[in-house]
């Protein structure tokens, strides 16, 4: 019988090595290929939390209490007094999660639902019909956004209406106590100044002009309308999310877009991952949250940048930008609130990533996950995300960002869409 010589056994041991680092390196592509390849599949069953969730959760509930004010409303920005009935459905969806998750007592939580709801229900309401577009959450005076000591009133949005229709129904099925004082609110609103042929409509009030137009695009519009449609609404145009609809190639994927093009026709994340948390996709079909998801994850594997994309607040000027997977006909595009490029501010978004997650988990969705919880001070909230250009935290504290990430990680501890849990028998 032949023996190799020493020579020969570390030759062969170094071709072997070799094949099974090329096997390995093979399947590890397939995997990736087929991760960047294959639509993702929405989870809908129940993960308990992780001590990281836990912890991340206990983040995002220090934000609301330490801007509770006295009325009971939270400030949509840290140490900023301000709200709008956008962050109002944000507190509430915080609140609620906070109250399942064993971070705010029951008894503490009626109360604290109970004085938002009377506050509600005292706001002047802008030309007696509707709730205007921003507040002063300490003094419940109608104002300009960002200027807190004039009383202005500068019109309505059917969109934040939306949504907190959406939470109003949430918790008057899991809370009927309160279901009588939201009744109260909703019934001094004349709501169908928010549809017109079967489209959602916002005022925008300057100079003491009204001017009434159709509000909201693919994604924000039929979220929106699913939730003014709890409210007796049923603008039929908006909720059909086909009715404007087109596509646009990035990366491979046929992004759902919407046609028209006066306004700004952005395509973000956050519309999609609200519908699934809360509805489970009956807003918006789950294909369309899948390919938005699926082409941010291209974007990754082609640019090795975290993508969780969506519009945040910002801890510097310009402080608000919308970061689009599409918008006015070109890909990855970053605007500021009045629509100029802001490029220079494009980065990943924490509720986004957080919320990709709880309703995906897929690997991809694990990784930004995992890459962007730690952004976060536990003594003050969750930040906003992270700037791309400088790898720094975009260090912006706000309402929408921890409640939405709260309402996230109840997501995963109840295991279905919100909507279904609140109405479920007990």
């Amino acid at each position: 019988m032949k023996v190799l010589s020493s020579q020969g056994q570390r030759f062969w041991s170094f071709i072997l090595c070799g094949f099974i680092f090329l096997a390995a390196w093979g399947t590890h592509q397939i995997i990736l290929w087929h991760q960047s390849t294959a639509v993702p599949k929405p989870v809908v069953h129940r993960i308990p939390l992780s001590e990281e969730d836990r912890q991340l959760a206990r983040s995002a509930w220090r934000y609301f209490e330490l801007n509770r004010q006295p009325t009971g409303l939270v400030s949509s920005a840290a140490f900023f007094p301000a709200t709008t009935m956008w962050d109002v459905g944000s507190q509430f969806a915080g609140m609620t999660a906070a109250r399942e998750l064993g971070l705010l007592p029951a008894d503490e939580f009626d109360r604290w639902m109970a004085q938002s709801l009377e506050a509600l229900a005292k706001i002047k309401l802008y030309n007696n019909e509707l709730p205007n577009k921003a507040y002063n959450a300490a003094t419940l005076q109608p104002v300009n956004y960002g200027k807190l000591d004039t009383y202005q009133e500068i019109g309505f949005s059917a969109l934040d209406m939306g949504r907190l229709g959406m939470w109003f129904d949430i918790i008057s099925a899991r809370y009927p106590q309160h279901a009588s004082a939201i009744k109260t609110v909703t019934s001094q609103w004349n709501l169908t100044r928010l549809s017109k042929q079967g489209q959602l409509m916002g005022t925008d009030a300057r100079n003491g002009k009204e001017e009434w137009q159709q509000e909201g695009r693919l994604g924000y519009e039929q979220y929106g309308a699913y939730g003014l449609a709890k409210l007796g609404l049923q603008p039929t145009v908006s909720l059909n999310p086909n009715t404007e609809m087109t596509t646009f190639d990035i990366l491979g994927v046929a992004v759902p877009v919407d046609r028209r093009t006066t306004y700004h026709n952005y395509v973000t994340s956050e519309p999609y991952v609200l519908d699934g948390l809360e509805s489970g996709f009956k807003a918006l079909p789950a294909e369309f949250a899948a390919r938005i998801l699926q082409v941010q994850q291209r974007r990754y594997w082609a640019t090795n940048q975290l993508t969780a994309w969506s519009e945040d607040n910002l801890d510097r000027a310009p402080w608000f930008v919308y970061n689009n997977i599409f918008v006015d006909g070109q890909p990855w595009k970053t605007l500021d609130s009045s629509g100029k490029d802001a490029s220079a501010f494009r980065g990943s978004s924490t509720k986004a990533a957080v919320g990709w997650n709880m309703l995906f988990r897929t690997s991809y969705t694990e990784r930004v996950y995992k890459g962007m919880r730690w952004l976060a001070d536990p003594e003050r909230g969750v930040f906003a995300g992270y700037y791309e250009e400088s790898q720094e935290p975009n260090r912006a504290l706000t309402i929408n960002t921890n409640g939405i990430i709260l309402e996230a990680l109840l997501y995963s501890h109840v295991g279905k869409p919100l909507e279904e849990w609140a109405h479920a028998p007990r």
